[in-house]
């Protein structure tokens, strides 16, 4: 007689789902719901601030004005960007990426070692571009920005006009030591190393290398952030001091003497810095720092300093400065974000100065204002930058 096999195997069909189930389901999708309208509702609310510090952009705004066809698209990224919660979510979940696997929000910076950051670059090349060298700078490159500054110091020099170029370095060649390991050098020299060379071998411009200065002093102190991509008011002071131990070579005429850089104190516990790599991070509470000469003190008390800043439309790339100490000769910057704590340093030594956020030496500008010098800083990483955008023709 044959044994169906079957007969003591468990029922495939499902038992029937108790009603507390469906009262349990039914309670968590009213809870869903409300949760979805309140944090919905709160994209609506007023905010003092359109800022998002945890991706470092401003937040987009709501459509108003845009034809029909492109408002959805327009409305759902300024509602994304306000839904109630949000930032709470990204912290947490930036803080896991953080601190669990060392993963930063933004992909331009990398996370080193003893809490150092470093930046990328803007497009995150600049690092592989021109420190690590696995990326190319052609000879012919270097040269373009040699003749560019030739060219810009040739027609200064014509109206009598002085001009320094300083480059001021990536913190990856003065701090290379807090890179994570990985991050070598595959190049024997750097495209500063290059340009520096040819600059010299070509010797119409007057250059600053600040490196020396920076390797030198970080012995004794701190020059650059930890958790920025820009040095302190201590390394800023230093290139202050060499700028202007140039300056004062190029104007022998004015006898220049260089007002001292003025540190304010560093107060232990007090003054502790988050910079802008720490936001970009996501998680910026994991990442601070003592802020040892806080430039903020400089700025806050501008009645101790002899410049004062002239010009009524701000922030719209030029700053303009006077100092009543006579006689005192008249410049003109062309800056980076570098230059922001150099900015107070150097305007104590000149009667009028204007600061310019620019790449590109305007000649009728200059001819305007006539000044006795034009200085230009700029950053490693846009060290190209003078011969992509080249002086324009001289009016």
């Amino acid at each position: 007689m044959r044994t169906d096999r079957n007969a003591s195997a468990p029922s495939r069909v499902p038992a029937e789902v108790p009603t507390l189930h469906s009262r349990r389901d039914r309670l968590f999708t009213i809870v869903f719901i409300v949760v979805l309208v309140v944090m919905g509702s709160l994209a609506f609310r007023p905010r003092a601030s359109v800022t998002l510090d945890a991706e470092n952009r401003t937040m987009a705004p709501w459509p108003t004005g845009v034809p029909a066809r492109t408002f959805p698209t327009a409305f759902e990224h300024a509602f994304a960007d306000r839904f109630g919660g949000r930032e709470a979510l990204l912290r947490g979940y930036n803080r896991v990426r953080v601190r669990l696997f060392g993963v930063p929000a933004a992909s331009n910076v990398l996370i080193g070692r003893d809490g150092w950051l470093y930046f990328l670059g803007e497009e995150g090349t600049s690092f592989d571009r021109y420190y690590r060298g696995t990326l190319p700078v052609s000879d012919a490159q270097l040269r373009a920005v040699v003749a560019e500054f030739a060219r810009r110091n040739a027609f200064l020099a014509a109206n009598g006009i002085a001009y320094v170029v300083t480059i001021a370095p990536d913190k990856a060649t003065i701090y290379p030591e807090h890179l994570p390991h990985w991050a070598t050098q595959l190049a024997t020299r750097t495209p500063l190393d290059r340009l520096v060379d040819a600059i010299r071998a070509d010797g119409s411009v007057r250059f600053v290398d600040l490196r020396n200065s920076l390797r030198a002093a970080k012995a004794r102190e701190r020059v650059y952030f930890a958790t920025d991509s820009h040095w302190n008011l201590l390394g800023a002071a230093i290139a202050y001091g060499e700028i202007m131990r140039e300056v004062a070579h190029a104007l022998p005429s004015v006898h220049l003497q260089p007002v001292p850089a003025a540190l304010p104190p560093y107060v232990a516990g007090v003054d502790v810095y988050r910079g802008d790599l720490a936001r970009l991070t996501g998680d910026p509470a994991a990442f601070g720092e003592p802020d040892y000469a806080p430039l903020g003190k400089v700025l806050a008390a501008p009645q101790t300093r002899c410049a004062k800043r002239t010009d009524v439309e701000q922030n719209n790339g030029f700053e303009w400065y006077a100092c009543d100490r006579a006689p005192l000769p008249r410049a003109i910057v062309y800056r980076d974000s570098m230059a922001i704590p150099l900015i107070p340093l150097l305007a104590e030594n000149f009667r009028r100065s204007i600061y310019v956020g620019s790449r590109q030496l305007d000649p009728g500008f200059v001819l305007r204002e006539h000044p006795d010098v034009v200085i230009e800083e700029m950053v490693e990483r846009t060290l190209l930058a003078p011969a992509a955008v080249p002086m324009p023709p001289v009016p």
